[in-house]
């Protein structure tokens, strides 16, 4: 672990975390999805992540956003059943959820996302629940959460695995937790941890 105490981590009284990669391995066929967008965009994008190609393409034609939606949806529900918690992530959820508000925000689909959440009884838990329907941007997603829970940036934690989210939760005016990822360059999250059941061991 870096970055602040690790005491400090007990001290927030909300905890945002990322979905897909952070709490859950959903094990899409992101080499589908990205032949099916690429053919409605008309052509290949292979340099761009999924989902900032899909703003893109919505904030150029909103009328787009229908059908891009459809087929992110329809591949994800496939993978729902065998979507499966990383470790350590039910039990740092389930504590988490008598001590402090929780949030979730992710680019998964309504539909996928409140599946795999009731299939392992946690979405009474979450206070806040924040999909791609409510926005393709994580900095707005946070806000958005941040709003929904009444919580204070400064009291606040995030949580996600890739540094697209450390560079979003500094926008949003949150601490961050890194899992899973060295932090490089200049995204450097409050906390970096290797595993997501290390973290828990932290809080816990």
């Amino acid at each position: 672990m870096e970055g602040k105490s690790p005491v400090s981590l007990k001290d927030y009284s909300a905890y945002v975390f990322d979905l897909d990669g952070t709490l859950f391995t959903i094990p899409v066929d992101w080499v589908k999805v990205r032949e099916e967008v690429g053919r409605i965009a008309g052509g290949p994008f292979e340099n761009v992540p999924m989902f900032l190609k899909v703003e893109q393409l919505v904030s150029v034609r909103p009328s787009m956003k229908e059908t891009l939606f459809a087929v992110l949806d329809m591949h994800e529900l496939k993978a729902v059943a065998e979507a499966t918690p990383v470790n350590g992530a039910v039990e740092l959820v389930s504590h988490l959820s008598k001590v402090a508000k929780l949030g979730l925000v992710t680019m998964q689909g309504t539909a996928a996302c409140d599946k795999i959440l009731s299939r392992h009884h946690l979405g009474e838990l979450f206070d806040a629940l924040v999909t791609r329907e409510d926005s393709l941007d994580r900095a707005v997603q946070l806000r958005i959460a941040l709003r929904s829970m009444a919580s204070p940036p400064k009291d606040t934690l995030f949580t996600g695995d890739r540094l697209n989210d450390i560079v979003c939760g500094r926008k949003a005016g949150v601490d961050t937790a890194l899992v899973g990822k060295d932090p490089s360059g200049d995204v450097r999250p409050d906390y970096a941890f290797p595993s997501l059941a290390s973290l828990k061991d932290n809080i816990v």
